[in-house]
């Protein structure tokens, strides 16, 4: 926030979307600064569905949604009261192409709908394979497995534990480090525990220089049953890691099968422990992937280019409400 601040943006503070003096508050702040746009962001645990709500009530003209997850109920009785929600949306904004199609397959009318694939910056120069080794206790020399995200089912990281016992057959001074903090923190360490490698299993938790540590990893694993555009993986490919990621939406769209890393089916420990086993075993293969996924992501996924794609978002749904010029425009809420 300061950030923005500094770059000469005015802040609005609200309460937390599910505070119940939210609405209220945010639709008194968006009458005060009487913005042209809103844009507004849900499906990443801070869901703020009421957000576009309180933008109209405001009198906003525009208010642009970005979803961050693909449609993953089964209840069709859920369907209704989500399109309900985007009745005061003007356009919707998707991450990824595949997670569109779920939408439309509901319901969501394609023309509201704009992709935009999610991109990242690029992280200031990393501090070398030793430094980053060093930093979390592993030697130069072990193999070492790495993976980052918030440890909930979501991410999947059950199914990495579980293929560590073959990992560790092949290569007994492996390391999976496991950056992220969550509810499953101690089922997965007691999970290793159980199985016999809980030496070989690193739960280090939240780390802030979880990019800087991405230097550390031989392979980049993302284990996830569920995404719409993994940012992780997106910062792995920018490090130029090799990446071994499940065929589900959203990484199947990011991850080149068989040029930047290998796809894999979700839930399945044992083919993903195979793909982890054929990586860390062929160090040349390694380097081919590493290099190609960081030539992926500049041509594909630069925040510089998200950003773009954005405006431009943010300037056609301008000009359909007959608004023209510099837009004065509010996010609220923000991606995962």
């Amino acid at each position: 926030m300061s950030r923005a601040a500094d770059l000469g943006a005015r802040l609005l503070r609200t309460p937390h979307p599910r505070d119940p003096e939210y609405a209220e508050k945010l639709t008194a702040g968006l009458r005060a600064l009487r913005p042209d746009l809103v844009h507004v962001h849900v499906g990443t645990g801070r869901e703020d569905f009421g957000g576009a709500r309180a933008a109209k009530r405001a009198g906003v003209p525009v208010v642009v949604e970005t979803l961050h997850l693909p449609w993953l109920l089964r209840d069709t009785r859920k369907v209704p009261g989500f399109l309900r929600t985007l009745r005061e949306v003007d356009r919707i904004i998707t991450v990824s192409e595949w997670q569109a199609t779920s939408y439309a397959r509901i319901g969501v009318p394609p023309a509201a709908m704009t992709t935009v694939h999610n991109g990242v910056p690029p992280r200031p120069p990393g501090p070398g394979r030793d430094q980053a080794r060093r930093r979390l206790g592993l030697s130069p020399d072990q193999p070492v497995v790495l993976t980052a995200g918030r440890l909930f089912v979501q991410k999947g990281q059950r199914y990495l534990v579980d293929s560590v016992p073959d990992l560790v057959a092949a290569f007994p001074d492996l390391a999976v480090v496991i950056l992220g903090d969550g509810p499953l923190h101690d089922p997965l360490a007691r999970r290793a525990a159980a199985l016999g490698v809980g030496g070989a299993v690193r739960l280090v938790g939240h780390r802030p220089d979880a990019r800087a540590l991405l230097d550390a990893a031989d392979v980049y694993a993302l284990p996830s049953v569920a995404e719409a555009m993994p940012l992780a993986l997106l910062e792995a490919m920018e490090a130029g890691l090799p990446a071994v990621g499940t065929a589900i939406i959203g990484t199947a769209e990011v991850l080149d099968d068989g040029v930047t890393g290998l796809l894999v089916p979700p839930r399945d420990s044992r083919a993903l422990g195979t793909a982890l086993l054929r990586l860390l075993g062929d160090p040349a293969l390694r380097s081919r992937f590493g290099a190609a996924a960081r030539l992926r992501y500049r041509a594909c996924f630069t925040a510089e280019r998200m950003a773009k794609e954005t405006l431009r978002v943010y300037e056609e749904a301008l000009a359909a409400a007959g608004i023209r010029g510099r837009s004065r425009a509010l996010a609220v809420g923000s991606p995962a």
